[in-house]
């Protein structure tokens, strides 16, 4: 097998590494649709200070069709001990050598980085879960589970019921009238960017992660100013919802829903977050249900909403489990020791209240 890194001004080659991929979720997810060319085409040639996209491809022979697919998500202002994986393998292709070829080189990739651990989130369908081939490769390869969770989905629209109920939840929730919604799409307005920045700072320390290296993050505009050109070139939209604190005039509360380029019917959940000391006051809920008025409004054609939980995470979990998200699969999150083969530590989910 040969694994080498795929030139991201090919978009020939971009676009068979896309086939592959997409041949690996639609095994697992028929009926979703996850990153497309366009994404991966952003990714590849992304340009930044604060992160870069790695991505590999295996041929049995060179000049040969691709086998098998990874990429490496590289934080580059901090985090930089680890590097966040995603590995598939065409399912005609498997039990061939293929995701062992692609792990023994990411791994080499990572060290030649300075890479300290390579973290990887793997879930399957429920049918699926107890007999996929990952629990038994992941160990194999040198990974180890370090925390368990779950992808849930909302059909939406949301039942009238349901949606009234939820509200005077919010409605009757401590201190209500203390906060006020606001709902936009992305980019945020510069006027918020100071808030937008503590948010995400704010998300990547407190939700479950497990990782005892695991850095705080450094937002700025900087960065918020790359992260928006990498959702632009995406042709990503994103729908953020967020509470404002009436009395400070600042933004304790986000959430925000990703559409794709060339998957309409979807949406997927990214960040959801709560500044600690404003918690206990439904605002996660709250958000979450602004979101969705802006959903019906602006993204009409969606029907279901994708979103990850840690196990851990009950208070998220509670919350969504109140709008009515059913879980859809088991999952783990696998972190291999790139010093020493032993493992600890993991990545995370998206979302927190």
């Amino acid at each position: 097998m040969e694994v080498r890194p795929v030139d991201p001004a090919d978009d020939n080659e971009l676009a068979e590494w896309t086939a592959v991929l997409r041949a690996s979720d639609e095994d697992l997810w028929p009926d979703l649709i996850g990153f497309t060319l366009p994404d991966i085409r952003a990714f590849a040639q992304h340009r930044s200070s604060s992160k870069r996209f790695d991505l590999l491809g295996t041929r049995e022979t060179a000049g040969g069709p691709i086998l098998g697919v990874a990429m490496m998500e590289m934080s580059l202002r901090d985090n930089a001990r680890s590097a966040e994986v995603t590995v598939a393998v065409h399912p005609a292709q498997r039990r061939r050598g293929v995701g062992t070829a692609l792990v023994e080189a990411m791994t080499e990739h990572g060290r030649a980085g300075g890479r300290l651990v390579l973290n990887s989130i793997v879930d399957a369908p429920l049918d699926r879960a107890a007999d996929h081939a990952s629990l038994s490769f992941a160990p194999k390869m040198g990974f180890e589970p370090m925390l368990s969770g779950n992808i849930r989905h909302l059909t939406v629209p949301m039942e009238n019921a349901r949606s009234a109920e939820l509200r005077a939840e919010v409605a009757r929730a401590r201190d209500a009238n203390t906060y006020h919604l606001l709902t936009f799409e992305a980019p945020w307005p510069a006027d918020y960017l100071d808030d937008q920045c503590a948010l995400f700072q704010c998300m990547s320390t407190d939700e479950p992660h497990g990782d005892e290296g695991h850095e705080e993050e450094i937002w700025d505009a900087e960065r918020v100013g790359e992260n928006d050109g990498l959702r632009a070139a995406r042709g990503a939209r994103y729908l953020i919802a967020v509470a404002q604190h009436v009395a400070s005039g600042r933004l304790v509360a986000c959430t925000e829903l990703c559409i794709g380029a060339e998957s309409p019917g979807q949406a997927f959940q990214m960040l959801t977050v709560v500044e600690p000391k404003h918690r206990g006051h439904r605002l996660g809920l709250a958000i979450k249900l602004a979101n969705l008025d802006l959903l019906a409004k602006s993204a009409p054609d969606v029907r279901v909403i994708v979103t990850g939980n840690a196990s851990v995470n009950a208070p998220m979990i509670a919350v969504n489990d109140m709008m009515g998200f059913e879980i859809a699969s088991k999952g783990n999150f696998w972190q291999k020791d790139l010093a020493s083969g032993s493992v600890g530590g993991s990545t995370s989910r998206n979302e927190l209240v």
